[in-house]
Parts: structure tokens; C-alpha cells; sequence
């Protein structure tokens, strides 16, 4: 966008998904569906550690901007919900292009729906659906009711004009 255009009034969280969220296909692959069969069962084992790997990515981010150390359990979603907002958005946003592969938004973004996903499954109330590399925001957590819910969308939705306070929070007492 130019310097001196006027922001839209809203920004949803499906645009906000749309513009840094693209899949990237791999080289070598011929569609993203060839891309996602070609997982190796060793590989789909090890994926949950990655995205778990992901996650202490995150809360170590959070802790060397905020000096919070977060905990890895509802009061950990409580804080990381707090700090989901516009103002956020803005400063990951800002001079970042969303057709870099690692931009900013992406990576912060992806980092924290792992944590949200993780906090989920280390309370025992979801597992992961993994995806592979560089698509890891396409993985979701499948509830113990047996619904899959996207972690990666829910933290966007909090950085979009459409946040929710307490959402993720009330996601994870109803799960």
C-alpha cells in the first residue's frame, strides 16, 4: 500500500489470512496436494515436535520483547490473548512484504497459533493435525469432541479488526 493511501476502515481477519497467508508449494512438486501426500510416515511422526519446536520459538519471542515468561496453560492464553491487537498487527505489518516467504507477520503469527495449539494438546484437550513445512499454519488441532480447529486463524482473527477479548480463552474452557 502507498504511504499515502487511506487504510480500509476494517481489516477482517479472512483478509488479513488472504494477503499473508499464501501456500507455497515446494519445488519439485507439482501441486501442493502431490506436495502434502508425499509425507513420510517418519516425517508425520516427527511433525507435532516441530510445531511444538515452533511454539518455544514463540514464547522465547515473547519473552525477549516483553519479558514474559509464558506459561504453557490457560493463564499462558489469557496473557497471549491480552497482546493479540491491532497495535501488534501494525508493528509486524509495518515495512514488511507478504510475498517474502519468512515476513514477519507470517512467522510471529504461525509461531503463536503454535502456541495456542500446544497449550491445547498439552492439556490434553486436542491433537495436532500437522502440515508440512513451509505450510506449517495449514496444520489445526482436532478437539476431543473430534472437531478440527485452526489455532493459526484464531491468533489472526485476534490481530484483525474482528478480535474477540477472551476468545481463545473461551475456546479452550469449552473444548
Amino acid at each position: 500500500m502507498w504511504p499515502f493511501r487511506k487504510a480500509p476502515d476494517t481489516i477482517s481477519a479472512d483478509a488479513l489470512f488472504a494477503r499473508w497467508f499464501r501456500v507455497q508449494v515446494p519445488e519439485g512438486h507439482a501441486s501442493l496436494e502431490a506436495f502434502d501426500l508425499g509425507v513420510t510416515s517418519v516425517e508425520l511422526e516427527l511433525l507435532p515436535k516441530t510445531l511444538e519446536k515452533l511454539a518455544l520459538d514463540g514464547v522465547e519471542r515473547i519473552y525477549q520483547v516483553r519479558k514474559h515468561d509464558l506459561e504453557p496453560n490457560r493463564d499462558g492464553l489469557v496473557y497471549l490473548d491480552s497482546i493479540l491487537n491491532a497495535e501488534l498487527r501494525w508493528k509486524l505489518t509495518e515495512e514488511q512484504d507478504p510475498n517474502f516467504p519468512r515476513n514477519l507477520f507470517r512467522l510471529v503469527c504461525t509461531e503463536f497459533g503454535c502456541i495456542v495449539g500446544e497449550i491445547f494438546v498439552r492439556a490434553g484437550k486436542a491433537t495436532w493435525s500437522p502440515r508440512r513445512a513451509p505450510n506449517h499454519w495449514r496444520s489445526t488441532v482436532v478437539l476431543s469432541s473430534g472437531i478440527a480447529w485452526d489455532p493459526f486463524r484464531a491468533v489472526v482473527k485476534q490481530l484483525s479488526d474482528e478480535r474477540e477479548d477472551g476468545a481463545l480463552v473461551e475456546m479452550f474452557d469449552h473444548a
